[in-house]
């Protein structure tokens, strides 16, 4: 019988974790099943509002008089009313149904709680860490100069490359003294970059005026030829280009920039390439679709979320960089009470990234790593890539839909166009659409607005979602704008 945890003893009681454990393992390998057979809803309650109230309450005043059956209902409650990223019709955001060993790899960071500050806090997952950094600095084809960190997520990874690149372009000095200090500094980013680069810019004192923006082209990638001009008309107000930042993929669209041409124009100017590449780097896993990243290998630095294309829990994220200096080059400071204990400063993983406290990321990539290998993982992203494919042609097909653009990645943004609608009204039947659909609790898709135009947008990441899923798709949207 379940008891309340009455002291400090019962509470790390390991009869109790073990018998929960047990609870808890059995109740969500039953919910994997009954996401993955479509027996939930994919999004259980989209009114904010009418969540709210079951979860206000006042906090707890003791102990739970049956703790285990306690922990175990408020489980049940949370699954209920969560999204369920492991439904076929979950075509939503850039976030990954992740595979089920991960999330128990997910567990062990739990109960270890290892610190990945400094490496007597953390020893063996520093060096997990470490390897895999070099694995992944290997498939991007960099030599052993190169290396890199883990962080809380691609904000971050933005964040921590481009404080790298101000700092080698102004010589430190607007780490130290302030950006003030020089000429005004600019960075140059695709009009549908990421929105953390320029929070980025905002947060290293640029100023969104210091954020030239690059119009893209018929795909939605970079343009190439407009870098040139944004380049020069740059330099021309003033500013000091302090980095290029590309995009691999775009969120908005899943374009992948023009990664070659782009890095030969850094290099010939000695410029820093910075490459967003959170949700495409992965693509390097897969032999089908690796070429999409060409000229990857001419980064200064890349940003690569492991928790999208391959499919683990968030958060953990790699913050490449293709010359090992440059990864110390983001934060200039001294703590010795927690650095400079030992003689090998590589080890001490706060010395790079914005956390003190970090967590073991890079443990579930490598365990995945061990259990797949990079042909199993890169599986998952030709599937993915593959889905997206066969989707547009299955939008080709529909005289009543509209393709944006030819995918590069699992992306696509499309909409329904149905005979006799003024253009004027076929924004609010994308919005109304879409706002049924989650209504149906059948799929879960997100919109976007490209210039002047709504689009419907899905991210096709789940293992479970077939062309028959997405064919029931369009049929259901037919059957909602018609109601």
């Amino acid at each position: 019988m379940s008891k309340p945890a009455r002291n400090a003893d019962d509470a790390y009681d390991p009869k109790f974790f073990r018998r929960t454990g047990h609870r808890l393992v059995d109740l969500l390998a039953d919910y994997l099943a009954a996401a993955r057979e479509r027996r939930l809803p994919v999004l259980p309650e989209p009114d904010p509002r009418a969540l709210a109230p079951r979860y206000q309450a006042a906090a707890p005043a003791g102990p739970a008089a049956r703790a285990e059956d306690t922990f175990l209902k408020r489980v049940e409650e949370l699954i209920a009313e969560s999204t369920h990223l492991h439904h076929p019709g979950y075509i939503a955001h850039q976030v990954a149904p992740p595979l089920p060993v991960a999330a128990l790899a997910d567990l062990l960071q739990g109960v270890l709680n290892q610190s990945l500050a400094v490496y007597e806090m953390s020893p063996a997952a520093t060096h997990i860490e470490r390897q895999t950094v070099r694995w992944l600095c290997a498939l991007v084809s960099w030599d052993q100069d190169s290396d890199g960190v883990f962080t809380s997520g691609g904000s971050l990874g933005n964040l921590t490359g481009l404080l790298a690149a101000r700092n080698q372009a102004t010589n430190g000095a607007a780490w130290e003294r302030g950006v003030g200090a020089g000429p005004r500094l600019a960075i140059l980013a695709c009009e549908n970059a990421h929105y953390s680069v320029a929070r980025a810019a905002g947060i290293l004192g640029l100023g969104q005026k210091g954020v030239v923006r690059v119009p893209v082209d018929a795909r939605y990638a970079m343009d190439f030829g407009a870098l040139e001009k944004a380049y020069v008309r740059a330099v021309a107000d003033g500013h000091q280009v302090v980095a290029v930042v590309a995009s691999a993929a775009s969120t908005a669209t899943g374009s992948f920039d023009p990664l070659r041409r782009i890095g030969e124009f850094c290099r010939e100017r000695g410029v820093w390439l910075h490459v967003d590449g959170a949700h495409g780097a992965s693509v390097l896993f897969s032999e089908k679709y690796r070429h999409l990243a060409d000229g990857l290998e001419l980064a200064d630095s890349i940003v690569w979320d492991a928790h999208k294309l391959l499919y683990l829990p968030s958060l953990a994220t790699a913050v490449l960089f293709r010359r090992r200096e440059a990864s110390y080059a983001a934060f200039q400071q001294h703590a010795s009470y927690l650095f400079d204990r030992h003689n090998e400063p590589d080890m001490d993983l706060a010395r790079r990234t914005v956390e003190c406290t970090k967590r073991m990321m890079a443990w579930k990539l490598w365990i995945a790593w061990q259990l797949y290998g990079t042909s199993g993982l890169g599986e998952l992203v030709t599937r993915a890539l593959d889905l997206g494919r066969a989707f547009a042609a299955i939008l080709r097909a529909q005289p009543d839909f509209e393709l944006l653009t030819e995918p590069m990645a699992n992306i696509l943004c499309f909409r329904y166009r149905p005979a006799g609608v003024t253009p004027e009204a076929l924004n609010e039947l994308q919005t109304r659409v879409r706002r049924q659909v989650l209504e149906s609790g059948e799929f879960f898709l997100v919109q976007t607005r490209l210039g002047d135009a709504v689009y419907l947008r899905t991210t096709l990441m789940n293992v479970h979602t077939t062309e028959d899923d997405l064919r029931r798709l369009l049929d259901l949207i037919r059957g909602l704008a018609a109601s």
